[in-house]
């Protein structure tokens, strides 16, 4: 998955993020069932706050384009996993 940001001024990080996931799946370029990276990842990733992609995965999520799925990790720890509806 490519992420890049541009100009914030005109459009918020959250909709940037949102926008370019929602074309990479109708352009299948992320298919069904393939793994987004966790907010923290892809915020640390990007340079920003992990509230912006929290936003944009939950609107994803409202939109029935991606699923949060809860599970462990390794560690046996809980964690958030969001895939392609």
């Amino acid at each position: 998955m490519n992420i890049e940001l541009k100009d914030v001024s005109h459009n918020p990080v959250y909709a940037q993020v949102r926008e370019q996931i929602q074309t990479q799946i109708h352009n299948k370029t992320l298919n069904s069932g393939e793994s987004l990276p966790s907010p923290v990842a892809l915020a640390q990733k990007l340079s920003t706050d992990k509230g912006e992609i929290q936003r944009a995965y939950y609107e994803l999520e409202q939109l029935g384009l991606i699923k949060k799925h809860t599970g462990k990790d390794f560690l046996g720890k809980p964690r958030i996993d969001y895939r392609v509806a």
